[in-house]
């Protein structure tokens, strides 16, 4: 039921933002509330800001339909609602950065107030021992780190749907956490948000139609910094507090490094200059687009190395995050200074990222792994032939009859992408005889867990593909999409098994992957679908012949 709250709230907040920022931008033109261009920034021409309101509005309204009630709800949403006006009066009047902060801290303490909730169990950052915080020192110690991971959101957006994309990264990992920490509500607040933001990504990747603002920077800074306060102090947690600061490492320390260095040069901590992350790489000849998508890898290793590692003591898992944080500003101060040596880092065609040099070598390196896609999915297959003549379960006349099927197409012209709609089936077939062998069959291990094995690296593999394809590559057609959104569905719907009538949502999540598998080999040319198709009907003909038994 958790889950479905989650994509409820998420295509909420996603269909709202989606209609209300094309209304805002008109409303932000005639109103002449743009941003202009100067020196310091990447736009060309006058662009308005009031995006966030959007994301805000979309993301209180599904909040307050979906996220369950409760007196850290309510926290979370007050402050938030106090930062979202601080912001509206800056995008619309301007305010000085002393009034923004008191409105932060404001909008903190009324979060603390109404939640009752603050950062006090520290846990063993420093190795000496367990800290827990005096309610005297425990609130301004929430103040500091909530204003602080506030201000780190704002100061990261520099680029278009740099800091919304690495917000939806950030939010994605804390709804993982709260579900595997069995938190009701920080996964549906964040699906909410991460819904909102994605709605107004549409119109905010480069080049932008229009910017978030400080409204939408603020609010969505503060409530994952919240959100991160509620994943961590909660009675019953799993999570140490260092987690969420893994999650969010690109924005805190590029705030650090940022300010750290306008100290150090005698400036204002909060003067506006070149010397973010994003602008280092700009230096670098990196393009708009490329240098996004790089500081999204790096986001997305920090959010993949959180939930991996989130068993280390604290002490380790800082000093980790600082250990990568120091080797990846080293790697960026040594190409600095060679850039002469590495200028195809920054080769970004006319038509965009896809033409760049850089681009097209990681295409041809993905291009050659994926040859391991047809070789998973034929051991894969093995294990299902296994199934099908050991499994007390009959699937032979589902086989007999794809394969006539299959047969008929081939013979009688239905080929092209309804063909693959036979192949489709056939994985659904397919991973449920894996799924449903769970004794130990190699080293101990059962055909489902190797099986599950097999799938994980051709899922990291066709992520690589999706992301790393040549323009004009053709990879999902109708069919394909159709196939795909039936599966979710049902996956969906595997979750109440009153509507169904029995447990699928494991052999579909597995159909699902082994379908973009099976597309991503269709998609390498005629040669390659006959192939599949063929080795398809062979193997339905395997199963069909297992009824013999």
């Amino acid at each position: 039921m958790q889950l479905l709250s989650c994509f409820y709230a998420f295509v909420t907040a996603l269909s709202a933002a989606l209609i209300m920022v094309p209304v805002l931008r008109r409303w932000a033109l005639d109103r002449g509330t743009v941003d202009l261009p100067d020196e310091r920034k990447v736009h060309a021409i006058p662009t308005p800001r009031l995006g966030g309101i959007a994301i805000f509005l979309s993301f209180l309204f599904a909040a307050l339909i979906f996220a369950p009630d409760s007196r850290v709800m309510r926290g979370i949403l007050a402050g938030a609602l106090v930062v979202f006006t601080i912001g509206i009066a800056d995008d619309l009047e301007g305010l000085t950065s002393r009034q923004k902060f008191a409105g932060q801290i404001l909008a903190t303490l009324v979060a603390v107030a109404v939640s009752g909730m603050w950062l006090a169990r520290l846990g063993d950052p420093l190795g000496l021992g367990e800290i827990v915080l005096p309610p005297w020192a425990a609130i301004p110690f929430t103040v500091f780190a909530v204003v602080g991971v506030t201000n780190a959101i704002n100061l990261i957006d520099g680029l278009d749907g740099l800091a919304g994309g690495i917000s939806v990264l950030a939010l994605g990992a804390y709804g993982l956490i709260g579900l595997l920490d069995g938190d009701l509500l920080a996964p549906v607040l964040a699906a909410a948000l991460a819904g909102a933001i994605l709605g107004f990504l549409k119109y905010n990747f480069f080049p932008a139609r229009i910017f978030m603002g400080d409204t939408g920077s603020l609010t969505v800074g503060f409530v994952l910094a919240f959100l991160a306060v509620n994943l961590t102090q909660r009675p019953d947690t799993h999570f140490n507090v260092v987690v969420p600061v893994v999650v969010l490492g690109l924005p805190v320390f590029d705030a650090l490094w940022v300010m750290g260095r306008r100290l150090r040069y005698g400036t204002s901590p909060f003067a506006a200059d070149r010397s973010h992350l994003h602008h280092k790489l700009l230096n670098l000849g990196f393009g708009h687009r490329f240098t996004v998508l790089a500081i999204y890898a790096v986001s997305l290793f920090w959010a993949c190395s959180a939930l991996l590692l989130h068993d280390l003591p604290e002490y380790a898992l800082l000093a980790y995050l600082v250990g990568t944080a120091v080797g990846f500003y080293l790697l960026l101060r040594y190409l600095l200074r060679h850039r002469a040596r590495y200028a195809f880092l920054g080769t970004e065609g006319e038509g965009g990222l896809r033409e760049s040099v850089l681009y097209n070598r990681c295409c041809d390196v993905v291009e050659r792994f994926m040859l391991l896609v047809p070789v998973i999915l034929a051991l894969y297959a093995l294990m299902g032939g296994h199934g099908a003549f050991t499994l007390p379960v009959k699937v032979w006349p589902v086989a007999l009859l794809l394969c006539l099927v299959g047969l008929g197409m081939r013979r009688w012209g239905g080929g092209g992408d309804f063909q693959l709609l036979v192949v489709y089936a056939a994985t659904c077939l397919l991973a449920f005889l894996v799924w449903k062998q769970t004794d130990p069959l190699l080293a101990g291990f059962s055909p489902k867990r190797l099986g599950d094995a097999l799938l994980a690296v051709v899922a990291l593999l066709v992520v690589f593909k999706i992301v790393f394809r040549r323009i004009g590559e053709f990879f999902l057609g109708t069919v394909d999409f159709l196939a795909l959104a039936l599966m979710i569905f049902l996956s969906i719907a595997a979750q109440q098994p009153q509507l169904i009538g029995m447990q699928i949502g494991g052999p579909l999540v597995r159909a699902i992957l082994l379908m973009l598998a099976a597309r991503t080999v269709a998609s390498r040319g005629p040669a390659y679908r006959r192939r599949l198709v063929a080795g398809t009907l062979v193997l339905l003909a395997v199963f069909a012949v297992s009824g013999l038994r």
